[in-house]
Parts: structure tokens; sequence; C-alpha cells
């Protein structure tokens, strides 16, 4: 833990560490610290949104190392229900090795960076044929309610056009809908009918 001493001391002499007994629901996400890319991984009691336990590293050995403080502190990792992490290798390997017990749920905002990433990519693949994507690629990025009415106007054009950077930007949209599910069999439903449309 060098370099970081201090402020791990500052987030653990206010952990009430009697409650660690009580954690169900845990949420993992790691940080770069400084300009030399030294990570951080930080764990939250995602119920009651207290931080439970801070690490150097992004590795799976993060998780073994989380697992052991826990129970150190009252803790039981059989009680550990869900983690809600980003998709790291590292930190789904990590959990399912040392919480075997409980569900991965990954993170909204690590979803839709990874749609978004997605939708650049096939851009940049498109736009050696169609030269109307050139320039275009924050226009598919942007939410909705960011869009200038110029902006607004060029995506509803290029929408119009068939291209695969639309299909995989409806796409996006759609998942979109899917986080305001609240019933889960009919999240489930909704992702399937999305899976086998974009198959066709």
């Amino acid at each position: 833990m060098h370099g970081f001493g201090g402020y791990y001391h500052i987030i653990f002499q206010n952990r009430d560490l009697k409650k660690n007994s009580q954690v169900k629901v845990v949420g993992v996400d790691e940080t770069s610290c400084t300009k030399f890319h030294k990570y951080i991984s930080l764990f939250v009691d995602l119920d009651r949104n207290k931080v439970l336990y801070v690490c150097e590293g992004k590795s799976s050995n993060v998780i073994t190392s989380f697992k052991e403080d826990l129970e150190k502190h009252n803790g039981a990792a059989d009680k550990i229900e869900t983690f809600c992490s980003d998709i790291s290798p590292a930190f789904i390997s990590g959990i399912s090795e040392q919480f075997p017990k409980s569900s991965i749920t990954f993170d909204k905002f690590h979803v839709m960076k990874m749609i978004n990433d997605a939708i650049d990519q096939v851009r940049r693949e498109g736009q050696h044929r169609n030269a109307e994507l050139k320039n275009s690629r924050y226009m598919w990025l942007k939410n909705l309610y960011d869009l200038s009415s110029i902006e607004k106007k060029t995506l509803d054009s290029l929408k119009d056009m068939n291209l695969m950077t639309a299909k995989a930007y409806n796409f996006k949209l759609s998942l979109k809908d899917f986080w305001t599910f609240n019933d889960a069999l009919l999240a489930e439903d909704y992702l399937k009918k999305m899976v086998l449309l974009g198959n066709t």
C-alpha cells in the first residue's frame, strides 16, 4: 500500500466494522490514481453506500484481498448475494472463485461504454464506403438530448441511409430501454428479443 497509506487510514477509521456482517450487495470498481497508471480497487456496500475496502491493483487478487478483509471484520463471504462490477475478466474470475454463491451484475455505465465503443468501430469501418460518416463520431455517441438541432438533423438523415452504423445505434437505443424494466422476467424476454433482432 505504499503511497496510499494516509488515504486508506482516513477511509478505514470511519468504517463501522460491526455492520460488515450485514453486507449482501457489493460494488467494485478500479480507478487510476496517478499519471503512472497506478490502480486502486474500491469496494462499497451498495445497500448503505459505505466504503468497505480499498487496495492497490485491479487483478483477481484484489477480490481475494477483499474477502480476507471482510471476514477479518465480521463479514461473511457466503452472505454476499451480488457483486456489481465492470466487465473486467479479472473481477469476474475472482468473484466466481472467491464468492461462488454470489451473482454478478454488470453496471450500466460500463455496458453502455462497451456499446459506444462497438458503434464507433462499426462507424470507422463504414466510413471507407460512406464518406457521410466521416466526422460524425460524436453524434452517434451523445445522448439524444445533448445533440444540437443541426446534429439531430444530420443524424436523422444518416439513420435513413440503412447503414450498419445506424443499425448499431438503434440497438444502443433499444438497450437503453432495457434498463427501465423493473420486472426481471420481462427484462429477460426483452433482451432475448433484442439479441434475435440483432442477429437478423
